[in-house]
C-alpha cells in the first residue's frame, strides 16, 4: 500500500492545498514561515488518527465492523494532535458551526494482492486509488470514503469497515525536528518501546511476567490488609482494599523504561548529548526498526528538518541514512538543505510558497527556494563534470559533445557545466560545494596516486558515491591520465612537428608509467629541455588539439572508462 498524493483544507495557516504528490521519497522545501511544517504536520495527524482507527473498532458477532470508541480524540491530542484551538484556523473559529472541520485527504494506491483483499473483506470492487477523508471537529474525528464516481455512496456506508482495512496494514512514524531533551528521549522511548513490544508474543516473556506477578502477591496482600485495617476505622463501610499492577502499564513500563549510553570517549547518558547526536539515533533506530520488519505493513516515515544541529559533515551521512530508509519505506521530509534534493527526479520536490505546494519543475525554482545562489553558468545546471585540470575540461568539452548527442543537447541548454578542480585532492570540497548546490556530480579524474586518494577521501567522507567517479584507467599502465587515451597515429605528426620529439619512439627505464611521465623522458632522450613550464605547454596543446580533432584523438580499444563516464552522465540527465 502506498500513499500517492494527500490535501490539506483549514489546517493552521494553511486554508486549501491541493494532492501533493508523494513518492517513496519525497521533499518539501521553502523559506521559513511559507507552510511547510504545518503541512508536514497536517499529514503526521491524520495518518496517526488512521493508524490508530483499527483500536476504536470491533466486529460484532454476525461479522459486522463497528466502531466501539468515537471520542478517542482526547487521547489523541494528548499525544501532540489535532487541537482545535491552535489548529482550526484562527481567523475562521470565530464563525465556526459544529460542520466547520479540518479536512485532509489521504490517497493511497494499493498493490493487487491488496486489492484482492479489499474485495474479498470489503465486498466491493476498487478502480484507482482509495481516498480517505479524515475530518477533525472541535471534539471528534471521523474517517470516511471520499471517492467520486457511481461507487461513492456504496463505499462511504462502508467507511468504517475499509478505514479500519487501511489502519490494519499501514505503519506511520514521525520524527520531529528534535529541539529539547525531553523531545529526543519521548521519539526514542517510543521507538525502542515498538521493538520490545515484539516480546510480548514469547512464552518465556509471558511466564517471566507471572512469576513477576507472583512474587508481588504476597507483597501486595499484606499492604491491602494495611490499608483496609487502617481506612476501616473510619470508614467502616470498607471491607477489603486490593493493590495490583495493570499489566498493560508493565508492559508499557518495560518497553520505555530504557536508557541510552553512548561512550564517544566517555560513557554519557543521551539525553546529555547534543541535538544532532539523538537525532542522529532516533534515525538509527528508525533505519534498524525498518531492516528488522518482516511484516506486511507499509510504513510511512515523515522527519521534519532532519538537517538540524548537525556539522555539515554529518548531514552527507545522514542523506545516507535517509536513501536507505526510503529503499523499504516512504520518506515525506521537510529540509533547508539541497543535500536533500534529489535532481534526478524534480517530482520528488515539492516547493511550498505562500501555503500553498507545487512540484518542482526547474532545478532553479528550488534553488530559489532555498536560497542557493549560483553565478549565471550554474543557473541552469543539473549535472557539473568535475576533470582535474583546464586543459582535461578544454578537451573533454569537444570530446563529449561529439561522441554523445545528449551530452552536447545538455551543454547548449546549460544542464551540463564542466570544472576543473586544480588538482584531485580538491575533489571533496568542489563535490561538497556543488550537491550542496542541488547539483548532481560527475567526476573524471587520473587514474594516479593523486586522483585514488583524492576519490577515496570523497566517498569516505559521503560527498561522494563510487557511481560519481571514473577514474581515467588503462588496464596496461600502473597510473594513467586522460592522453593516455589519445591515439598516438593521430597526433604524432604534429606532436613531432611542435616539439621536435617522436611521442611513439620507446623510452629506457621503467615501463607502464602514465603518459607525462613517458613524455618527458622522451623530451629528456630527445636533448630537449623539460621542466613545469615545459610540461604546462606540451598538456595545453594537446587539449588543443584533442578539443580540434575530437572525432578521431580516442583510441576506441581505451575507450572503456570514458564510454563508462558519457552513458553515467546521460543516466542523470532529465527524460523528459
Amino acid at each position: 500500500m502506498k500513499l500517492v498524493s494527500f490535501s490539506v483544507e483549514n489546517f493552521r495557516s494553511i486554508t486549501t492545498a491541493r494532492k501533493i504528490p508523494l513518492s517513496s521519497y519525497s521533499l518539501l522545501v521553502g523559506a521559513n514561515n511559507e507552510g511547510k511544517s504545518n503541512i508536514l504536520h497536517a499529514l503526521t495527524i491524520a495518518m496517526n488518527a488512521l493508524v490508530d482507527w483499527h483500536r476504536q473498532v470491533k466486529r460484532t458477532s454476525d461479522g459486522r465492523v463497528i466502531r466501539s470508541n468515537p471520542t478517542t480524540l482526547r487521547r489523541i491530542n494528548r499525544n501532540g494532535g489535532f487541537d482545535w484551538a491552535t489548529d482550526y484556523p484562527i481567523g475562521k473559529q470565530a464563525k465556526a458551526t459544529k460542520n466547520s472541520k479540518t479536512n485532509i485527504i489521504l490517497e493511497f494506491e494499493l498493490s493487487e494482492e491488496e486489492i484482492d483483499a479489499f474485495r474479498n473483506d470489503i465486498k466491493s470492487s476498487l478502480n484507482g486509488t482509495l481516498p480517505l477523508l479524515v475530518s477533525f471537529g472541535k471534539n471528534d474525528v471521523e474517517v470516511t470514503v471520499k471517492k467520486p464516481g457511481r461507487g461513492q455512496a456504496s463505499l462511504t456506508k462502508k467507511s468504517t469497515r475499509i478505514a479500519n482495512f487501511v489502519s490494519e496494514r499501514i505503519r506511520f512514524e514521525y520524527i520531529p525536528a528534535i529541539r529539547t531533551a525531553q523531545s529526543a528521549e519521548r521519539v526514542i522511548s517510543n521507538l525502542v518501546g515498538r521493538e520490545l513490544a515484539q516480546l510480548e508474543d514469547n512464552p518465556e516473556y509471558s511466564e517471566a511476567l507471572r512469576k513477576i506477578d507472583e512474587l508481588q502477591a504476597p507483597i501486595f496482600q499484606i499492604l491491602s490488609d494495611t490499608i483496609q485495617t487502617t481506612v476501616s476505622n473510619f470508614l467502616p463501610s470498607v471491607k477489603s482494599v486490593d493493590l495490583k499492577v495493570q499489566k498493560e502499564a508493565r508492559y508499557r513500563s518495560l518497553r520505555r523504561d530504557v536508557e541510552i549510553i553512548v561512550d564517544d570517549g566517555q560513557l554519557t547518558p543521551l539525553k546529555r548529548k547534543g541535538d544532532g547526536v539523538q537525532s542522529l539515533v532516533a534515525l538509527a533506530l528508525m533505519r534498524h526498526a525498518s531492516d528488522q520488519n518482516t511484516s506486511n505493513l507499509s510504513t510511512v516515515v515523515a522527519i521534519e528538518e532532519p538537517e538540524s544541529h548537525l556539522h555539515p559533515h554529518a548531514v552527507h551521512e545522514l542523506r545516507s541514512v535517509i536513501e536507505a530508509l526510503s529503499e523499504k519505506n516512504q520518506i515525506v521530509l521537510t529540509s533547508h538543505s539541497p543535500l536533500f534534493v534529489d535532481p534526478r527526479n524534480l517530482k520528488n520536490t515539492v516547493i511550498v510558497r505562500a501555503s500553498k505546494a507545487v512540484c518542482a519543475t526547474h532545478v532553479q525554482q528550488v534553488r530559489e527556494a532555498l536560497g542557493v545562489r549560483f553565478s549565471d553558468n550554474l543557473e541552469n545546471a543539473r549535472v557539473v563534470l568535475l576533470v582535474e585540470g583546464s586543459d582535461d575540461a578544454l578537451a573533454l568539452h569537444s570530446i563529449l559533445r561529439e561522441r554523445s548527442d545528449v551530452i552536447d543537447e545538455g551543454i547548449k541548454n546549460g544542464l551540463i557545466t564542466i570544472d576543473h578542480l586544480g588538482g584531485a585532492s580538491a575533489l571533496r570540497s568542489k563535490a561538497s560545494f556543488y550537491t550542496v548546490g542541488a547539483c548532481m556530480v560527475q567526476c573524471f579524474i587520473d587514474d594516479d596516486a593523486a586522483g585514488r586518494a583524492g576519490a577515496k577521501r570523497a566517498v569516505d567522507d559521503k560527498a561522494l558515491k563510487i557511481r560519481d567517479i571514473n577514474l581515467c584507467s588503462v588496464p596496461s599502465l600502473e597510473e594513467s591520465e586522460i592522453e593516455d587515451l589519445y591515439d598516438k597515429n593521430i597526433y604524432a605528426d604534429s606532436f613531432k612537428s611542435q616539439f621536435g620529439v617522436n611521442p611513439k619512439m620507446k623510452v629506457m627505464g621503467k615501463k607502464r608509467q602514465k603518459w607525462s611521465s613517458v613524455v618527458e623522458r622522451q623530451f629528456t632522450q630527445s636533448g630537449k629541455p623539460w621542466n613545469d613550464e615545459t610540461k604546462l605547454e606540451v598538456k595545453n596543446w594537446m587539449a588543443r588539439f584533442a578539443a580540434d580533432h575530437p572525432k578521431e584523438i580516442i583510441n576506441e580499444a581505451l575507450s572503456g572508462p570514458l564510454d563508462s563516464f558519457i552513458e553515467t552522465i546521460e543516466s542523470k540527465l532529465p527524460t523528459d
